[in-house]
């Protein structure tokens, strides 16, 4: 056994025995993925069937372990993409104060940090000790409570940092959400607003239907919050990494975010806790933002209201037609992107090839498509209210609009719609899987063989 071992160790790649080149290092992650960890393989242990490496790989994480701490990734494409447009290059030098400046205010993913920001109230959306259960390594305490909950429940799809491009993220359709830009799809809030608590947790208790998203019902209610927080901080902190990226673009050669030492150091501080208060704001207003929605009229005639829909959705005003098609496929157009996936410039062949170039935190750059509203499949829920919120608020990131509401008061001939429109809309979409066109054709047996 003692020769076993040394032999095995002699095949241990140098770049395993140290820690700090663990494959899995840059993730916090378990060791997942086999083309990963080959690249530090020998040429004898490469060549073995996918079952010796296998074995290989299972002693490699016992004897030396993974347990190397988790680091944030930059956002290189945010910062390529002020590159460009400033023709510009950042240098190594304030690539560093970026990531000392988040460190300093968000600490890391082993150990995160609620930055404190003068009189905004920061502890109404970041709770420290739901923070500090939802970070880290997976693990429990010495009372058996959950700890490193988000890397068990949330990383794999989403990332360490939150960028949507964990392990498992290629392979999904549609890709996970990406944090960082602040921008959250199905939410109550009007068009730029942050999701509220209840849309977060409406979320993780539900799922996204049409997606890989799954409900996290079976999971007590103070882990559903842990969760919540730790979205809410690294959303957070994403954001306010744009915003000083951004700034760090428009600095003079030479010059620093943050200096070291010095005369106007405090005044700088100060400047960058106004970014990322400015931030944790617009989170702590959203719980007064949510669109109000009277309910419909009781007493009103259904298959009239269905008529008026259809009517909406086909003509110019709703003009819905354009991108869900002529039978409500989701076949209007194709062609289209949301925002994350416009920030790679997909229709610039040669910007395309720089930002993929980047690294593997990037994904290919996927059309979005309209809902195909016959299979009764909505990401946002089902009930008439949240198609309402959908038509009334549209779906950030995307482009799908919300709509011109018009008040009571508007003079005649306005183009818009009125809540009792909506309503109509509302009643069209949610019968669109009933019709008959909705239902897939019944083809009988042609042959049905005698049984004994």
């Amino acid at each position: 056994m003692v020769m076993m071992s040394k032999w095995m160790w002699r095949l241990t790649p140098l770049c395993f025995r140290s820690h700090k080149n663990c494959p899995a290092a840059d993730s916090g992650i378990p060791v997942l993925a086999m083309k990963n960890m080959s690249l530090c393989f020998p040429s004898s242990i490469r060549t073995l069937p996918l079952l010796g490496r296998v074995v290989f790989a299972l002693w490699l994480a016992a004897v030396v372990g993974c347990t190397t701490k988790a680091e944030f990734s930059q956002n290189a494409v945010y910062i390529l993409k002020q590159e460009r447009e400033l023709d510009a290059e950042f240098s190594d030098q304030q690539k560093r104060d970026l990531a000392e400046i988040l460190a300093g205010m968000f600490g890391t993913p082993d150990a995160p940090n609620v930055p404190k920001l003068g009189d905004v109230e920061i502890a109404k959306v970041l709770d420290a000790t739901h923070l500090h259960v939802a970070s880290g390594p997976v693990s429990s305490d010495e009372r058996g409570r959950a700890r490193g909950l988000y890397r068990e429940h949330c990383a794999h799809c989403h990332g360490v940092t939150g960028d949507g491009a964990g392990p498992t993220a290629s392979f999904l359709n549609p890709y996970p959400r990406d944090y960082r830009m602040g921008v959250f799809k199905f939410k109550s809030t009007p068009e730029g607003g942050k999701p509220t608590h209840e849309d977060l947790k409406d979320i993780l208790t539900n799922g996204i239907p049409g997606t890989a998203m799954p409900s996290f019902k079976v999971l007590p209610n103070n882990e559903i919050e842990a969760l919540i927080s730790y979205v809410r901080y690294l959303s957070i902190r994403g954001e306010v990494e744009r915003e000083l990226v951004y700034l760090t673009a428009d600095l003079v050669k030479g010059e620093r975010l943050l200096k070291m030492a010095g005369t106007g150091r405090s005044e700088q501080a100060a400047s960058l806790r106004e970014v990322a208060a400015g931030v944790v704001q617009k989170w702590i207003d959203a719980d007064l933002q949510a669109t109000p929605i009277a309910p419909p009229d009781a007493d009103r005639d259904l298959a009239a209201s269905i008529k008026h829909g259809r009517d909406l959705f086909y003509g110019p005003i709703a003009n819905c037609v354009k991108c869900h098609g002529d039978s409500a496929l989701g076949d209007g157009q194709k062609s289209d992107y949301d925002d994350w996936t416009k920030e790679l410039e997909p229709t610039n062949e040669e910007a395309l090839e720089q930002f993929l170039g980047l690294g593997r935190f990037i994904l290919p750059p996927r059309n979005i498509h309209p809902r195909n509203l016959r299979q009764g499949v909505f990401r946002g829920g089902r009930r008439p209210i949240d198609l309402y919120r959908r038509i009334h608020n549209g779906i950030d990131g995307t482009p799908m609009p919300g709509s011109f509401v018009l008040k009571a008061d508007a003079p005649a001939g306005t183009k818009g719609l009125t809540k009792d429109d909506i309503w109509s809309l509302v009643d069209y979409v949610r019968s669109l899987p009933y019709e008959s066109i909705s239902r897939p054709p019944v083809i009988e047996q042609a042959y049905q063989r005698e049984r004994l």
